[in-house]
């Protein structure tokens, strides 16, 4: 999996380092070993320095810039890891080392909530609707972050449903992959006895709703709240992820992860402009 372009200099800004190539390419290697048969002709690297591109930037898979690999060829590998869940498992390694980087247990006890609603595309038109609170058509992304602001699990809905029916599928899937989460803070859109029981009951684990003060007009900065509406401020600087453009809500998702681990990786590496 070893790149031909590794002493070559960084053309673009999303494209990863010599630094952050080494712990990916580690953690691909891990993930998913090299079997025997025919030797791979793709650069791996190349292919990620594409994706990259294309998740920073929002441009269309036809619009990569032609000194990346074909746009077919790298449209298969990200398909082909979309479907094989690679590029979740990715972000939650770089997640699980960047926790042991900052002396903290990779799998963390507690976790934050919340939703997004983000306009659609005549593309993302499958799976959309519409959101009457915040006045948006298209899609929501649930997602679920560490204290530290670090993407645990995300999950792509139409946005007309509402985060205390979301809840239930998004917290799910974050225990799939993580047990150890023993409270997750919310806003008022997950009030409901009904949801506190069932979280308690099915993974012993409480489910705490964080209000605004009494009293108190205007914004304010709530506790443990603020933590994933920067996460949200973070992956917004992708601009493919400023609108919906993919057909499938996996791909959706697979987006976020990908913005996630860009941002993961530049902090494991000390990259002081991890978040421009």
């Amino acid at each position: 999996m070893s790149s031909d372009n590794a002493d070559t200099p960084e053309r673009y800004p999303s494209d990863l380092s010599d630094e952050e190539w080494a712990i990916i390419e580690t953690v691909i290697n891990e993930l998913e070993p090299y079997k025997t048969g025919r030797k791979r002709d793709s650069d791996l690297r190349e292919i990620l320095n594409a994706i990259f591109y294309l998740n920073k930037t929002g441009c269309p898979w036809r619009y990569l810039p032609k000194d990346f690999p074909s746009y077919h060829l790298v449209n298969y590998y990200y398909n082909k890891w979309t479907h094989s869940g690679l590029l979740e498992k990715i972000n939650a390694d770089l997640r699980a080392r960047l926790r042991q980087q900052r002396d903290r247990n990779p799998d963390p006890s507690g976790a934050i909530i919340d939703s997004q609603s983000v306009k659609g595309t005549p593309e993302s038109s499958i799976e959309s609707g519409f959101d009457g609170g915040k006045l948006v058509k298209g899609r929501k992304r649930h997602i679920v972050v560490d204290t530290m602001g670090c993407l645990l699990v995300v999950y792509v809905h139409a946005a007309n449903i509402y985060d205390g029916k979301a809840a239930r599928d998004v917290l799910e899937r974050l225990f799939v992959i993580l047990q150890s989460v023993k409270i997750i803070w919310a806003d008022c859109g997950y009030l409901g006895d009904a949801l506190f029981q069932w979280v308690l009951a099915e993974f012993q684990c409480t489910l705490e709703v964080v209000k605004r003060k009494p009293g108190k007009k205007g914004f304010h900065v709530l506790p443990r709240r603020w933590v994933v509406e920067r996460t949200f401020a973070w992956l917004g600087r992708s601009r493919r992820l400023n609108r919906d453009h993919e057909r499938n809500p996996r791909s959706s998702e697979s987006q976020v992860y990908l913005a996630s681990s860009r941002l993961l990786l530049r902090q494991l590496c000390d990259n002081q402009i991890a978040f421009e």
